[in-house]
């Protein structure tokens, strides 16, 4: 039943945030823009139905979320919270230096519990307006960290997924404490070229570091987005939050994604549902890596998709030419 719940709570919130992508940029995005986000949609839910069917034997299992180690990792995420809270809007370092500069830190100090630390790192990233009250920031945590520890063998592998579990507890919490995430204007469109490249360049750098220099998916995204952070005159400004966004996509795993094409096309992908998120739940935290979530899935799908399109085509070139 844990197991259960788990998935479909993942699954209802994704397909209820690219449903909100859509319905919300009707008058904004473009046809082709806006065509791709629904298509990524129907991606989505076909590579929901495909996770269901690799998770379903572990239904049978027991699931024990009451244990040391959880409770721990738990206190970890809350911490992570409200240090990078206090990083952001106290000491005003803005939310991208804050959560990657606590995520870095949580690995050279804390390793064992540095993801469920990054993990509340983006909680701590919300609006201080919106999570004005220090026990709403106790209560995403929570939700967050409950969903952290009963989800730990659901959608393995895929970026974006600690983000997500955050975007879940602050938009459950907002909701609980009635204070809406806001509306704000759409992304100017001068602005998509640069944005785009910022995050074509960050999910491949931090794709490469894992890659290549065998980093730990924590430490290629924080690197990536404190480097940026720091070198960019403003580390509030768009195309920064955008590439952090990206840093999360490239948090991808190997076994997921084995080609830097592939890494390429996610990154692309990332960027149009980056400009459909722009204007929608702003104040939230852990909306950049539900962005990279949703990206990576319906990604990985449409891939998948491809690549059985081309194996059919050669498959009936071969038949012809062997008639």
């Amino acid at each position: 039943m844990i197991t259960t719940i788990s998935f479909l709570f993942f699954s209802i919130i994704a397909l209820f945030l690219t449903q909100s992508l859509v319905s919300g940029n009707i008058s904004h995005l473009n046809v082709f823009l806006l065509s791709l986000v629904g298509l990524s949609g129907i991606f989505l839910l076909i590579q929901v139905k495909k996770e269901w069917g690799c998770i379903k034997c572990q239904i049978k299992q027991k699931v024990n979320p009451i244990t040391k180690k959880n409770a721990l990792t738990m206190l970890a995420l809350t911490v992570g919270t409200y240090v990078t809270f206090y990083l952001n809007h106290s000491i005003g370092l803005g939310g991208v230096l804050a959560s990657s500069a606590v995520g870095l830190l949580a690995v050279w100090t804390f390793k064992p519990y540095a993801a469920a630390i990054y993990c509340g790192s983006f909680i701590g990233m919300a609006c201080s307006l919106i999570f004005s009250n220090p026990l709403s920031l106790l209560v995403a945590s929570l939700i967050s960290g409950i969903l952290y520890v009963l989800s730990l063998h659901l959608f393995v592998g895929f970026g974006g997924k600690l983000g997500f579990m955050a975007f879940c507890g602050t938009f459950l919490t907002s909701l609980i404490f009635r204070t809406p995430l806001r509306t704000v204007d759409p992304l100017a469109r001068e602005l998509y070229i640069l944005v785009f490249l910022f995050i074509i360049a960050a999910g491949m750098a931090t794709y490469t570091l894992q890659r290549v220099f065998n980093m730990d998916a924590v430490s290629a995204s924080a690197l990536v987005g404190l480097t940026l952070a720091l070198l960019y005159p403003d580390s509030t400004h768009v195309v920064v939050i955008a590439a952090f966004c990206a840093t999360f996509t490239g948090m991808v795993s190997y076994s997921r994604v084995k080609t830097y094409n592939d890494m390429f096309f996610l990154t692309i992908l990332t960027g149009v549902l980056f400009i459909a998120a722009f204007a929608l739940f702003d104040g939230s935290g852990g909306k950049l890596g539900a962005t990279a979530f949703l990206s990576t899935v319906s990604g990985i799908g449409m891939l998948d998709f491809i690549r059985m399109i081309r194996r059919r085509i050669h498959a009936t070139h071969q038949t012809s030419y062997s008639s």
